[in-house]
């Protein structure tokens, strides 16, 4: 389609007389004036009529040429400007446009058939606005004789010359602005029409009717194109809130959506499944639920039980809604994820200085777990000669790993007891070397968690270098100390019981789990706990003290967070082995497999010890510039000083393309890569390096907020701009009627110069009067005149 401002130059000449006078004029006096003389002077002559007639029209015709050299003839030479008629086709590319919806109507399903991108049921509203421009509406256009203008909008309007580079990704829209922004930037051109192909729905901005009135003032239409489904909103949509980018073999996990109704009626059920995708295309279905979704919004937690085989490194899931009867919007009735399958054991190392009950019986649960998890125990207190325990086939520890080499090959998660750290070796340099090398550690990924003993744990770790690791707040100048009765049990209450962490998660069933950690029929209370008078900005307090507090509210009894990528939780408690009271190893067993889980995903979540690949949100907007970050370190373990790595880029419908990561200046290791895409759903990046693992990542794309609050099409505010601009407002079904109204041949001609060149002042003219005269002279003489 050619945008090019197209104007070209004419040369015309015409006769015209100056002093003509008026035609009146002419008829009435001029020429029965010029007849009567030529009459008069020949009536009564001696000669017969037809000499009377010849002679009289020689002297009439001498005379008239006479009286036309006095009206002052004109040759007037012109050069003009021919400047097209423009038209300006306004396309929608906010995120409302990238939605599909579904067509009743099946008048509107043959009148946009043509433009669907495959299958109409398929086609976005953009795919069919980007269509219907370059295959109908630039073509017809330009056959008859107009410019098509194209020009993208959302909260501004921006010129484009191809229509297939729109990408539905604006975050809002803004219909009067853009409308005025279009004019303007055309203001001196000859625009004779304006026509926007939208789903009209105006969500912020300047009114669209006080733009509508400046091109009506302008005397310019404006045309609309609604493209969406007319009938009255009807909808069920599905939102993802919670679901692990990766677990491990053999877990099973929950997922947590979120399920709106618009336009339904008071009563009406939705059945919501979670299935399993198979490679054959087939599904295979996990968990289902029966709810009665409305505009607020339900919250539905599926559990998705282990795989049914083992191997597979990723899981594909479908979380989906039955669509209702007549419903108009069908794209958003299912979502799909991926969960990384982390196939790696969790290598832990468990340090405690003594052996209270809870050592005995973390120390047992670890041993025995499964076959996922290994584990290397020391106990500070044991005689040289005991033998220290580990998982079968482990070689037991002689002393505690104190090197970050040793801690970063051979583990993923470090739990601490009531340990004093300065009591991990006689060697007082061997202790500093443990501090630093388990800070780092953490910082390469790994988890660290800190459960609480009468001794040391935690005020010995303030002034080291595990303070920092801590997810909660140490003051030694308001050290806290246990006062209360050691014979009083008490349960601790959870901090987010409608939507609790996957460490406390311990029952599919929200009010079940709930009662487990805060009724007495659930899990046994405790008796001694640590106080701690709050968490760190940034962590999370997953379970509190019923009723103990401080200066910031009731203690934390076990909170989690970050440092910085690393995972590291804090427990105050040192009775959970009480947990096995009434339900035996069920319960006890699921915490601490939750626990080490979550912390160890820091590590194996990408899949590669040595490569950490993280989105740095999980979530991001459609109009955002997705930013991808890979921590990269060599065989020694040290930060990589590569210049670049290249990795894949995996789109919802598994597509993929090279991505490039490039090394950060002045962060060593760190690489990180930034880009956009162009649809919602489901992304996957993958970072292969020869003979190691893929490390990957993945994150969800979404459409902006005020573009999902209410995606239906609003044909009222194209109707109204169309009225007051004496325009057309149809659906792009009709497109053909739209282009049925633009005539042709409405290009605008401006004069760019004007010559007079006199006519009469020739010798031409004056031998022809010459002639006629001298010709009448001479026949007169012939039938003897004076």
């Amino acid at each position: 389609m050619n945008l090019a401002l197209q104007t070209a130059e004419a040369a015309s000449r015409e006769w015209r007389f100056v002093d003509l006078p008026e035609t009146w004029v002419l008829v009435l006096i001029v020429l029965p004036l010029l007849a009567g003389v030529c009459i008069l002077g020949y009536r009564s002559e001696p000669i017969s009529t037809r000499w009377k007639l010849g002679l009289g029209s020689l002297r009439f015709a001498a005379i008239a040429l006479l009286t036309l050299v006095l009206f002052r003839p004109v040759i007037v030479e012109r050069e003009e400007e021919i400047r097209p008629a423009e038209v300006i086709v306004l396309l929608d590319d906010s995120a409302s446009m990238a939605r599909v919806d579904s067509y009743a109507d099946e008048a509107i399903r043959e009148g946009l058939s043509p433009f669907a991108k495959g299958a109409l049921a398929s086609s976005t509203r953009l795919d069919l606005a980007r269509n219907a421009t370059a295959k109908r509406i630039g073509p017809a256009l330009e056959s008859k004789g107009y410019v098509p203008r194209l020009m993208r909008f959302d909260s501004t309007a921006t010129s484009v010359s191809d229509p297939s580079t729109l990408s539905g990704r604006g975050r809002a829209t803004h219909l009067g602005d853009s409308l005025s922004a279009a004019l303007s930037s055309h203001r001196g051109r000859h625009v004779t029409d304006v026509i926007i192909v939208s789903d009209g729905r105006s969500t912020g901005g300047s009114p669209a009717v006080d733009a509508a009135r400046a091109a009506a003032a302008a005397g310019i239409p404006v045309h609309s194109l609604l493209v969406g489904d007319l009938r009255p909103e009807k909808n069920l949509s599905i939102e993802l809130i919670e679901a692990p980018p990766n677990v491990l073999e053999g877990d099973e996990f929950p997922v947590s959506v979120r399920i709106e109704g618009r336009g339904l009626e008071p009563g009406t059920r939705a059945q919501v499944l979670l299935e399993e995708l198979t490679g054959a295309g087939e599904a295979r279905l996990l968990a289902e639920d029966l709810v009665e979704p409305d505009e607020a919004g339900v919250r539905v937690v599926l559990i998705a039980p282990p795989a049914a085989r083992e191997g597979s490194r990723e899981r594909r899931l479908r979380v989906s809604v039955i669509p209702i009867e007549d419903e108009t919007l069908l794209d958003d009735n299912q979502l799909q994820l991926t969960v990384a399958v982390t196939p790696e054991r969790i290598r832990v190392l468990f340090v405690d200085g003594y052996p209270r009950w809870e050592y005995r019986y973390l120390k047992n649960l670890l041993l025995r777990a499964d076959s996922h998890l290994e584990a290397s125990c020391y106990l500070l207190s044991a005689t040289p000669d005991f033998i220290q325990e580990s998982s079968k086939g482990i070689t037991p520890l002689t002393s505690v790993p104190t090197s970050r080499r040793e801690l970063l090959e051979n583990y993923d998660v470090v739990i601490l007891g009531d340990v004093n750290p300065y009591s991990i070796s006689p060697d007082p340099a061997r202790c500093e070397e443990f501090l630093q090398s388990l800070r780092e550690f953490v910082e390469g990924g790994g988890g660290f968690l800190a459960q609480a003993g009468e001794y040391d744990n935690p005020y010995s770790f303030e002034g080291t270098a595990l303070e920092d690791l801590l997810p909660i707040t140490l003051d030694g100048a308001t050290r806290l100390g246990f006062s209360g009765d050691t014979r009083k049990e008490q349960r601790p209450t959870l901090e987010s019981p409608l939507a609790p962490h996957q460490i406390v998660r311990l029952h599919a069933d929200i009010d079940t789990n709930r009662r487990l950690w805060e009724e007495e029929d659930g899990l046994r209370g405790f008796y001694w706990y640590q106080p701690v008078t709050r968490a760190k900005p940034g962590a999370s307090v997953l379970l509190r003290h019923p009723s103990d507090e401080g200066p910031y509210g009731r203690y934390p009894l076990l909170t989690v967070g970050y440092y910085p990528s690393g995972r590291t939780m804090f427990l105050a408690l040192d009775s959970t082995w009480m947990w096995r009271y009434r339900f035996g190893d069920r319960y006890h067993e699921r915490f601490w497999r939750n626990a080490v889980r979550w912390l160890a995903l820091g590590r194996l979540k990408s899949g590669n010890r040595r490569v950490r690949l993280d989105s740095l949100k999980a979530r991001w907007s459609l109009e955002e510039r997705i930013t991808v970050e890979a921590r990269v370190l060599d065989e020694d373990f040290r930060p990589a000083e590569d210049a670049a790595y290249e990795a894949w880029l995996e789109d919802p419908d598994g597509t993929r393309e090279s991505i490039r990561l490039d090394r950060v200046e002045g962060r060593d290791g760190l690489y990180r890569s930034s880009f956009e895409v162009e649809r919602p759903g489901r992304w996957h990046v993958t970072l292969e390096r020869d003979g190691e693992p893929p490390a990957t990542t993945e994150f969800e794309v979404s459409l902006p907020s005020l573009e999902t609050a209410d995606p239906s099409p609003d044909p009222e505010t194209l109707i109204i701009l169309a009225r007051l601009t004496a325009g057309e407002a149809l659906h792009l079904a009709e497109l053909e009627r739209l282009l049925e109204t633009f005539p042709g041949g409405e290009e605008r001609r401006e004069p760019v110069s004007t010559r007079l060149e006199d006519a009469w002042d020739d010798w031409g003219t004056l031998l022809l009067a010459l002639g006629l005269l001298g010709a009448e002279w001479i026949l007169r003489k012939r039938v003897e005149l004076v």
